[in-house]
C-alpha cells in the first residue's frame, strides 16, 4: 500500500467550508501547512467559524454556490484535494423542505463530479450515516459496516428523501472512480458533534446544551429510548485527512463514528449533570416537531473495523469528553469565565 506525502504542502478546495465540519476541517488543513479555498453560500454556515482561518494567509473565502459551474471552474482547476461538505444537511432540513434539498444536493454534486472529472483533483466526498435507513432496527444486536444493506421507509415519509439524496451522490461518485478512473473516498459520517454545531436545523447535543445552560426544559423527541453512536469533530476531520491521504483508499467507503451508543435520555441527563442544570426533561410526540409523515429510526451503531485497518486510527474519545470540551466552548460559558 502506498500513501502520499503527508508533509508536502497540497491546493486544497474546501465546499460548505463555513459550515460547522468544513470550519474544522479548514483549520486542520491550514495547521498542516496547507493552502486552503474555502466556499460557501452561507445559506446554513456562518462566516464566524472561519474567524481563526481567516488571520492565515494561506487561506481564500469565497461566498458561492458550489452549483455555479462558472465560478467553481477557476477554483477546481487550481486545487490538488477537494473535500466536498457542501449540502443541505440533516432530517429537519430534509422534512421541512425536501425538494429543496433534493434539488440542491443533485445539482452541486453534478456540477462538482463534472469539474472533477476535467481538472482531476483528488475527491472526498463527506456522506452520512442517514444511509443505512432503519437497517438495525431489523437487525437487533449488530453494527453497520460499510456492505450493509439499506432500509428506507416509504417515499411519503420525507426524511428518506435525504437518505436517498446521499445515496445518490454515493453512487454517482463511485461511478465516476470506475468510468473516469477518478480518485475519490467517501466518508460516511455518524452524528458529529463540537464547538460551532448550532441546533436549529435539528442536531441533538447543542439544542440539549443549550437549553440546559438556558434552564429551560430539555425537549426530547418521542421516548427518548433512541440510540445513537456521536463522533467529536476533531476526530472525524482526523479519519478525513488520514484517508485522503491514502493512494489506495480510491474508489473505497468508510464510515466514521464513535462505537458507543447512547439513548436520547441518557445524553439529556448527562447534559443536565456536566452543566450543574435544573432543567427538567419533557417528552414531545414526533409530530409536534416533525408534522405527521415522520419516522424515527431506534438505532444506529457503526463497525469502524476498516477505517481502523485501513489507517491505525481509532476513535475511542468518551461522551462524556466531547460534552466537557462543547459545553466549555459554548459562547454562554465563555462569557461567564471572562466575567
Amino acid at each position: 500500500m502506498h500513501t502520499s506525502s503527508p508533509g508536502a504542502p497540497r491546493r486544497c478546495l474546501v465546499t460548505g467550508g463555513a459550515g460547522f465540519i468544513g470550519s474544522h476541517l479548514v483549520d486542520a488543513l491550514l495547521a498542516r501547512g496547507h493552502h486552503v479555498t474555502a466556499v460557501d453560500n452561507l445559506s446554513t454556515g456562518r462566516p464566524d467559524n472561519l474567524a481563526q482561518a481567516m488571520r492565515n494567509p494561506r487561506f481564500r473565502f469565497h461566498e458561492v454556490d458550489v452549483s455555479d459551474r462558472q465560478l467553481m471552474a477557476p477554483l477546481v482547476a487550481a486545487c490538488d484535494d477537494l473535500y466536498h461538505l457542501a449540502s443541505y444537511v440533516g432530517v429537519k432540513l430534509a422534512t421541512w423542505t425536501p425538494s429543496r434539498t433534493i434539488l440542491n444536493n443533485l445539482r452541486s454534486i453534478d456540477t462538482i463530479l463534472d469539474l472533477v472529472t476535467h481538472y482531476r483533483p483528488r475527491f472526498l466526498l463527506t456522506s452520512t450515516s442517514e444511509i443505512y435507513g432503519k437497517a438495525l432496527d431489523y437487525l437487533p444486536g449488530q453494527s453497520l459496516d460499510e456492505h450493509a444493506d439499506r432500509v428506507y421507509g416509504a417515499t411519503e415519509v420525507h426524511r428518506w428523501s435525504y437518505a436517498g439524496i446521499k445515496a445518490v451522490e454515493e453512487f454517482l461518485t463511485l461511478a465516476k472512480h470506475h468510468e473516469e478512473g477518478l480518485h475519490t473516498v467517501i466518508v460516511r459520517l455518524f452524528n458529529v458533534i463540537g464547538p460551532r454545531q448550532v441546533g436549529r436545523h435539528g442536531p441533538v447535543v447543542p439544542r440539549f446544551i443549550e437549553q440546559a445552560l438556558a434552564g429551560d426544559p430539555i425537549t426530547i423527541y418521542g421516548d427518548g429510548g433512541q440510540r445513537r453512536c456521536f463522533t467529536f469533530v476533531e476526530d472525524a476531520v482526523a479519519a478525513m485527512l488520514l484517508l485522503m491521504e491514502r493512494e489506495d483508499a480510491a474508489g473505497e467507503v468508510f464510515n466514521v463514528g464513535g462505537c458507543a451508543p447512547v439513548t436520547m435520555r441518557e445524553l439529556a441527563e448527562t447534559i443536565v449533570r456536566l452543566t450543574g442544570s435544573r432543567s427538567e426533561l419533557t417528552f414531545v410526540p414526533y409530530e409536534a416537531a416533525y408534522g405527521t409523515h415522520f419516522e424515527d429510526v431506534k438505532v444506529r451503531i457503526p463497525d469502524t473495523t476498516k477505517l481502523t485497518e485501513w489507517t491505525g486510527f481509532t476513535i475511542d474519545r468518551t461522551m462524556e469528553e466531547a460534552l466537557r470540551r462543547i459545553i466549555a466552548a459554548h459562547p454562554s460559558q465563555a462569557a461567564r469565565e471572562e466575567a
